[in-house]
C-alpha cells in the first residue's frame, strides 16, 4: 500500500504493536478498532472504523488467509445502491444462508432456500436481489506480525471458474488443498480480473510459508481480530430492535 500503511506495518515496529500505555484505548470513539480492506470500484482500500484511509495503486496484494467465515453469508438491501450515499443497514441478512439471522426485523421469508429475494430475476439484470459474500482474514505477506484485517468477498469472487492465475475463492480451495496444503500455509497473490465487467477478484499462490511463518499465523488465526473480521455484524437501529422483540414476545406468547 502507500507510505502510510507501510509506516504503521512495517517489520521494524511490529514486535512494539501490543505497548500498552494505559490511555491510549480510552481516548478513541470506538471500542474496537476495525481494520479491513476493501476492494471497491476496482482498488484495494485501507478502511479503518468504516472510514477510507487510503487507497493503492497496486494491482495485486500477497497475503496469507488465516481465518474464514464458516458459512457464505448473504443480504438482501429493499434500497438500490447509488453512488456516493451511504447505504442503510440491510433489509434481511443470513450468517448461514439457511434462514434470517435473530436480529432481523423484516424477515423476507422463514427460510432462505424458498425466499422470494432468492429468485433469479428479482434483483438488478436478472440476478438474484439477496447477495451472497464470505468474509476472510488476511495478514500481509511481507508483515505477519502485523494486523489482521477483513475482507469481504462478492459472489463472483467465491464462486465459479477463474484463470491460472486469478480463482475465486472457493476454486482456489480445492486447488491448494489438491496440491496437499491449505489455505493458511500459502502466501497468496490477490488481484483484480481485469476481464470481469463488475469488481471481482481472485487468488493466486505463490510460496509455501516455511514452519515458523506457519507458527506466527496460526497464533493469529484464532486472535480476537481474526474472529471479529470473520462475524457477520449488522448495526440495526434500536427502534428497529425494539419492534423485533415485541415480536418475538408476541410469538412466544
Amino acid at each position: 500500500m502507500s507510505t502510510e500503511l507501510d509506516i504503521f506495518g512495517s517489520t521494524a515496529v511490529a514486535a512494539h504493536t501490543r505497548r500498552d500505555d494505559g490511555f491510549t484505548a480510552h481516548i478513541t470513539g470506538s471500542s474496537q478498532t476495525s481494520k479491513r480492506i476493501s476492494i471497491r470500484g476496482g482498488k484495494f482500500r485501507l478502511m479503518v472504523n468504516g472510514k477510507e484511509i487510503e487507497k493503492s495503486n497496486q494491482d495485486a496484494l500477497e497475503v496469507v488467509i488465516v481465518n474464514a467465515s464458516p458459512h457464505v453469508h448473504r443480504m438482501y438491501f429493499s434500497k438500490a445502491y447509488v453512488p456516493g450515499e451511504k447505504m442503510p443497514p440491510p433489509t434481511c441478512w443470513t450468517s448461514d444462508s439457511i434462514k434470517p439471522d435473530d436480529a432481523v426485523v423484516d424477515k423476507q421469508a422463514e427460510t432462505c432456500l424458498p425466499c422470494p429475494q432468492n429468485i433469479k430475476g428479482s434483483g438488478a439484470n436478472g440476478t438474484k436481489a439477496c447477495r451472497f459474500s464470505r468474509r476472510v482474514a488476511v495478514v500481509r505477506a511481507d508483515d505477519l506480525n502485523g494486523d489482521v484485517y477483513q475482507m469481504t468477498l462478492p459472489a463472483q469472487s467465491i464462486f465459479g471458474n477463474g484463470t491460472k492465475d486469478c480463482k475465486p475463492l472457493h476454486e482456489y480451495t480445492d486447488y491448494v488443498r489438491a496440491n496437499g496444503q491449505n489455505l493458511m500455509s500459502v502466501v497468496s497473490r490477490v488481484s483484480f480480473d481485469e476481464d470481469s465487467s463488475s469488481t471481482k477478484i481472485g487468488f493466486k499462490p505463490i510460496r509455501v510459508l516455511n514452519d515458523e511463518e506457519y507458527a506466527i499465523c496460526t497464533t493469529k488465526s484464532t486472535s480476537e481480530e481474526a474472529k471479529r473480521a470473520i462475524t457477520l455484524t449488522v448495526n440495526v437501529n434500536k427502534e428497529e430492535e425494539e419492534i423485533r422483540k415485541k415480536k418475538e414476545e408476541r410469538r412466544k406468547k
